[in-house]
């Protein structure tokens, strides 16, 4: 049993399948990382929800699918979230804004619509867009796309904007 463990980095090993549904019984996990194992698909068990512990989720360049629960306000230690690269559908959910930690927040080139919600946008205030972060701690799809002239994903609080049909991205000023 894995009960007291705290890492799992599973990036970059040619996985397939999807997250397991137990995840959840690894209650002490504070990092978990699967980035960049592009078969890997389905969606968030709902138990992953249950790591209330976990500071940083790394879920980048997958084909993960679905929407991302209301239940990830559940993390209330998150500090990073990157769900990039992945084939998420829906809205940014408002509880994001209850994980009042959360410092870079990644979800760009995925299907993730809508617009950025106001208690995401508020955490502006405290973490999210500290002057001592990365120049691209909020990025996702708000840059107008060549096609429609249209934002995929309107943000008023994006420090980096990418165009959802070319990919190409700009830091915000």
């Amino acid at each position: 049993q894995l009960i007291n463990l705290k890492e799992l980095w599973l990036s970059m090993n040619y996985f397939t399948g999807g997250i397991p549904e137990n995840i959840g019984a690894l209650k002490s996990l504070e990092s978990f990382s699967m980035w960049e194992n592009e078969d890997l698909t389905g969606h968030i068990p709902d138990s992953l929800y249950d790591l209330t512990m976990l500071e940083d989720l790394h879920l980048f360049r997958n084909s993960f699918s679905g929407s991302i629960s209301t239940q990830i306000g559940r993390l209330t230690k998150l500090k990073t979230l990157t769900l990039a690269e992945n084939k998420f559908t829906g809205t940014l959910p408002t509880e994001l804004g209850l994980c009042q930690d959360l410092e870079f927040l990644r979800i760009e080139m995925t299907d993730i619509e809508g617009s950025a919600p106001k208690e995401v946008c508020d955490l502006t205030e405290k973490n999210l867009f500290s002057d001592d972060r990365d120049k691209e701690y909020f990025k996702a799809d708000c840059l107008e796309d060549n096609v429609t002239m249209v934002a995929f994903f309107v943000c008023d609080c994006c420090s980096s904007c990418c165009d959802h049909v070319t990919n190409q991205c700009k830091i915000l000023d």
